[in-house]
């Protein structure tokens, strides 16, 4: 006889067939029938209960990734929605750089965060909607979903002060490059300028914000040639500025002043013109000189500008002469100083963005290393000198960036 699975031989044993080697009695056999029918309806509701639970397993299953699609769309209809919204924001932004339409740009920037605030409400709610049969787990749903409203709210109203303050920034940078644009107009374009028995080359190198350095020079009656040097202080579109109304000022000296044109007259009409244009909160240090060929002569008037070298025979002098800052007062005297001059002379005239300027260390180059520096390269041609300094001076500074604006002025008495 085969053997019995021990399940079957526990159930026959309860029914009292311990052997099984002879055919049970009517009565029960009776039984073992029952018993093995009463198994068998087990078995079927059993798996009538499984079948069941696996409809409503997947029945939930299905539900649920259609609700994870929903929210996969929803999600992704609020990405676009906010990539609608900051195009909406770039352009109202933009718009800012037309000053006369302010009120406009306003309303469309409002108009624009409200779009987008309805636009996620109505994605929000929608997919709040879609979860109204989850009973009581739409409550938690419900604020979670508000509580992504309102911060996606709050990144528009970010976003939209982050346009604000680019498109200020785009602005002002903006001001910033005319602004430097109208200073390097004020400087002479020229590389090496020739003149009757003198030549000058020079170098101008604003700072990356705008700045107040300047020179320029003049061809005067009598072959004289007047040069100015300037520097105002602090930086910005005021300083430049400043510079403009110093050059203005210096241009009508020189127009109406004639034969009888003075240095000290120059500083004194362009201190008037500061003083009135920057209200003593800008002031200006300026060296005018006045060059004449026929009497070999240099008159310098000093406004608080560092002294000219002038370098004869390996010998370095400066030209003293003082002077209040231009601007200081509504008016102001200022004094001259005159020099003869030698063939083979050289000047230097600079301002402080070349003696001030730091290296890594915050070490200042000084007034100490430029003399020393002119002095031995004050026989080269003007041109070449200059090099020199500025080569010197960059080399100096390393990758540190400029602080203020740099200027020299080299030239050689011929």
């Amino acid at each position: 006889m085969a053997e019995i699975d021990p399940l079957l031989a526990r159930q026959l044993r309860r029914l009292g067939l311990e052997d099984l080697s002879e055919p049970p009695d009517r009565e029960t056999w009776s039984k073992v029938v029952a018993r093995i029918s009463e198994h068998y309806r087990h078995v079927a509701d059993d798996r009538s209960l499984l079948t069941r639970s696996l409809d409503l397993s997947t029945n939930e299953m299905g539900a649920l990734h259609r609700q994870l699609l929903a929210e996969r769309d929803r999600l992704r209809s609020v990405v676009v929605a906010i990539g609608d919204a900051l195009t909406l924001f770039h352009d109202a932004a933009n718009s800012q750089v037309e000053p006369s339409m302010p009120l406009e740009v306003t309303s469309t920037i409002s108009t624009a965060k409200r779009r987008f605030a309805s636009k996620l409400s109505e994605l929000l709610s929608l997919g709040g909607a879609a979860q109204g049969g989850a009973g009581a787990d739409t409550a938690g749903s419900d604020e979670a979903i508000n509580e992504v409203r309102v911060q996606l709210v709050a990144l528009g109203d970010r976003l939209v002060q982050l346009l604000y303050d680019t498109a200020e920034r785009a602005s002002l940078k903006k001001q910033l490059e005319v602004a430097r644009a109208v200073q390097q107009m004020l400087v002479p374009g020229d590389d090496v300028i020739e003149r009757r028995s003198l030549r000058l080359a020079s170098h101008f190198q604003p700072a990356a914000e705008c700045g107040g350095d300047w020179w320029t020079f003049h061809d005067l009656p009598d072959g004289k040639l007047l040069t100015v040097i300037g520097d105002v202080t602090g930086h910005g579109i005021s300083s430049a500025i400043i510079t403009g109304a110093a050059k203005a000022a210096c241009d009508v000296a020189r127009t109406f002043g004639g034969e009888a044109l003075s240095a000290e007259q120059v500083l004194r009409l362009m201190n008037c013109s500061i003083f009135e244009a920057g209200k003593q909160r800008y002031l200006m240090t300026c060296a005018a000189c006045i060059f004449d060929p026929e009497a070999r002569t240099l008159t310098v008037a000093n406004a608080g500008h560092p002294f000219p070298y002038l370098v004869r025979n390996s010998t370095v002098r400066q030209i003293a002469s003082q002077g209040s800052p231009l601007g200081a007062a509504s008016s102001a005297e200022y004094t001259s100083s005159t020099v003869l001059l030698e063939g083979g002379d050289a000047l230097l005239w600079f301002t402080d963005g070349v003696t001030e300027c730091e290296n890594a260390e915050s070490e200042q180059f000084s007034e100490r290393r430029l003399r020393a520096l002119f002095q031995s390269v004050a026989t080269c041609a003007p041109e070449e000198a200059r090099d020199a300094i500025v080569t010197a001076v960059t080399r100096f500074r390393g990758e540190r960036p400029l602080d203020d604006d740099m200027t020299l002025v080299v030239a050689r008495v011929l």
